[in-house]
Order: C-alpha cells, then structure tokens, then sequence
C-alpha cells in the first residue's frame, strides 16, 4: 500500500502541476481532492517526497488565493497565500538552486498577500499581514516601507502592486513547475500509463473506463499490467473518499 501510495502521490502532483499550468479548473480541483487525500493518508512525510507534498499544497493555496474566506490555517487570521508562502519556504530549504526564481516568488506571494486583501478592502488585515510577513533584516526592509506606504493610500491600483501582479505570479510559478516537472521525468506511474497508452493506441479517457486485459502468458507483461490494475483501484478508491 505504500509503494502504490507513493506512485500515485507523484502521479497526482504532476496532474496537479500540468492542470495549474493549463488553468484546466474541473480537473485542477479533481487532482487537488486525490492528492490531498493521499497527502492525509501519511502518518508522516518521508524524506524523498517532501519536495512533492510541498508543491501541492502550495499549488492548492495559490490557486485559491484570492478567496479570503478559505482557512487552510487554524489561526483565522492566516489567508490562503499566507499559507502558500509557508509551504514555498519549505520548498526552498529543500533546494539549493534557482535563486532568483525563488526570490522572485517569494516576492510576489508576499506582495500579494497585502494586494489580495487591498483589493477587498480590508486594509487593516493588510497591515496586520504586512507585520507577520517581513523579519527586521535590512534586506526586507525597502519592500516592507513601500507596501506600509502603499497600504496607508488605500489604493490598490498603485503601479507597483499592478507591476507585481497576481498574473505575474501564476506565470513565475509555471516556470517553476516546468523545471520541476524536468526533474520528475522517471515518475512511475506516468511512464507505465504513457506506455500503455503507446501500445494499445487508447486516448486517456479510454485508458481510464477500459478494463485492462491480462495475457497470464506472458509474466512480464503481467506484473506491469498488476501494477497499473493496482494504481488505478487506488484512484477510484481516493476518489470514492
């Protein structure tokens, strides 16, 4: 059950990524219900998946960030993308590249947060966010004056908020997944779907409502084909929950 768990943990993260990168919502949100799901089902995170359990729940809050009304926190207080940028810390220390495509990121969940809630008018939630947000280093601080400057104006046209926007950060955050899917290539799950597919010349959507057809005469062929059988019990399972 654990091996099957962890090749469909990575086959749901990379839906989710391919489907964030799409803007496909239905299927963005089919993905997001399995993989958390799996997600919940670890008594704890091992070692060679956090970078995966961190990536979605990170795609999870971004593309609800600008729904104030969702908790992923029990401290209310926490938006959506306020959470985000707890799990893209994690995901840097996990990383020891890709600098300025982090810092980038970084920046734009932070500016953002504050953004999101201007745009709702809730200024005094900005502030607060604002507080939590930055440390007291001189690095954050130039960041930090302007948008306590720019939450004093009440304003939430200001060109750099606009400059900085939330469709900027869905376009950085694409670029990211698309390293990190060139990383992932050897997933297990998608490369014994993508063969299957190959060889019997199916469309996914076939792939998925056909029952696969076992030749118990040839055992190699057998021990895949169990493999796949088990991986697709394990969804339906998930998405019966």
């Amino acid at each position: 059950e654990a091996v099957a768990a962890k090749w469909m943990l990575e086959f749901a993260c990379s839906c989710l990524c391919r489907h964030f990168a799409e803007q496909s919502g239905a299927e963005f949100w089919r993905w997001r219900d399995v993989a958390q799901a799996l997600i919940n089902g670890l008594s704890q995170i091992p070692p060679h998946q956090k970078k995966t359990v961190y990536l979605c729940q990170l795609l999870i809050r971004v593309a609800q960030g600008k729904s104030l009304g969702l908790q992923f926190e029990n401290d209310q207080r926490i938006s959506p993308l306020e959470s985000a940028l707890s799990f893209w810390t994690l995901l840097e220390r996990e990383e020891n590249k890709l600098e300025k495509l982090h810092e980038d990121i970084r920046r734009l969940i932070q500016i953002q947060i504050v953004a999101v809630h201007m745009e709702n008018r809730y200024f005094k939630e900005a502030a607060e966010a604002l507080e939590r947000l930055f440390t007291d280093s001189e690095s954050d601080k130039p960041l930090r004056v302007k948008l306590a400057t720019i939450i004093k104006t009440k304003d939430p046209y200001v060109p750099l908020l606009q400059s900085f926007s939330y469709s900027l950060l869905i376009r950085k955050m694409k670029s990211y997944i698309n390293l990190f899917m060139k990383e992932n290539e050897t997933n297990f799950l998608l490369q014994e779907a993508t063969k299957h597919v190959a060889s019997k010349g199916l469309g996914a959507t076939a792939l998925l409502n056909r029952p696969v057809e076992v030749n118990e005469n040839d055992e190699s062929d057998l021990e895949t084909k169990q493999r796949f059988v088990l991986s697709i019990i394990l969804l339906r399972d998930v998405l019966g929950q």
